[in-house]
């Protein structure tokens, strides 16, 4: 019994110095019902549960902390193994003058920050050029890209998705709402202009490894 009376004087003290149930529980080994019996009648000063939420919020901020670290290690962990296949792939592709065209044309157009794979240009034999590219060094099929057109309000009435959709073999669907460009123009400057596309890839490893390719395209003229 006299245990059991110092297991319970030490729980209430170590409450009113901002522990939790769960803290308590590893110093004091009782049932939590006997251990919420115990103190309700120990309610907290204002002080002490101001002692209790900064504890909390202590082991909340350390929780946070090693879960960013383990998210961080694990996408190192994946960009390694990204960074490997590229390198391979590389090798096995670069003498090819289309690959290396291909991956050049990337780093002049394509998107570089964040996102997934994204090239955007007006020029429709470079679009095409591309989609094909894609489907063969990425093995990505173009009923799998999606589409977005950005051009200006005066020629949205010549419905220029299908155009691009036809000539790309994209299907309509999978076009995105477009984007009209701002302009003090109330009619077209340039008849035959057919807006820009992009091309996106919601994946962000294409991305990354477009980056690695283009890295090592890089440093292999900074070799010559």
């Amino acid at each position: 019994m006299r245990a059991l009376v110092r297991e319970k004087e030490l729980a209430v003290l170590l409450r009113k110095r901002g522990y939790s149930y769960r803290d308590i529980l590893k110093s004091v080994p009782v049932a939590k019902s006997t251990l919420s019996d115990w103190l309700k009648d120990a309610p907290l000063t204002r002080i002490e549960k101001a002692a209790l939420k900064r504890r909390r919020d202590g082991n909340i901020t350390r929780g946070r902390i090693r879960a960013a670290a383990a998210l961080s290690a694990l996408r190192l962990k994946r960009e390694h193994a990204l960074l490997v296949e590229a390198r391979a792939e590389y090798k096995r592709f670069v003498a090819d003058p289309w690959f290396r065209t291909g991956v050049a044309l990337y780093w002049a157009e394509g998107t570089k920050r964040h996102g997934g794979f994204a090239f955007t240009n007006s020029d429709v034999e470079m679009m095409r050029y591309m989609v094909v590219w894609t489907e063969t060094f990425l093995k990505l099929p173009r009923i799998n890209m999606k589409a977005r057109l950005y051009i200006h309000k005066p020629y949205a009435h010549e419905n220029l998705e299908r155009y691009w959709s036809a000539r790309l073999e994209v299907p309509m669907k999978n076009f995105r709402k477009t984007i009209y460009k701002p302009t003090g123009l109330l009619v077209k400057k340039r008849p035959g202009y057919k807006g820009c596309l992009k091309i996106i890839v919601d994946k962000t490893s294409l991305r990354l490894k477009m980056l690695f390719w283009q890295n090592m395209l890089v440093e292999e003229h900074q070799e010559r």
